[in-house]
């Protein structure tokens, strides 16, 4: 991306939750999306499939969950595994 896309994006980042709410309306209003071709219709179909899927594991209890400082202590471990130091996002 351009430069000056890139500073378009980060001011959007700072805009205040009402006037981001306005923009994208606008945005929306006034912009369509081009029609997704085969490929990413059969990835979008796939992806629909893999989330229903994860979803209904989740209700009838067949997976273990665990908690989000669970996840970051095993990734820490997985990274550590292999030599590397992970990057946290705040």
């Amino acid at each position: 991306m351009t430069a000056a896309v890139e500073r378009i994006k980060s001011e959007i980042r700072r805009l205040p939750q009402d006037e981001l709410d306005d923009l994208l309306r606008d945005i929306q209003s006034e912009y369509v999306l081009p029609a997704m071709d085969e490929d990413e219709r059969s990835v979008e179909a796939a992806w629909d499939e893999e989330i229903n899927r994860r979803a209904q594991e989740v209700m009838d209890g067949t997976v273990e969950l665990i908690s989000g400082e669970e996840s970051d202590r095993r990734m820490d471990a997985l990274y550590a595994k292999h030599g590397l130091q992970r990057k946290r996002v705040a």
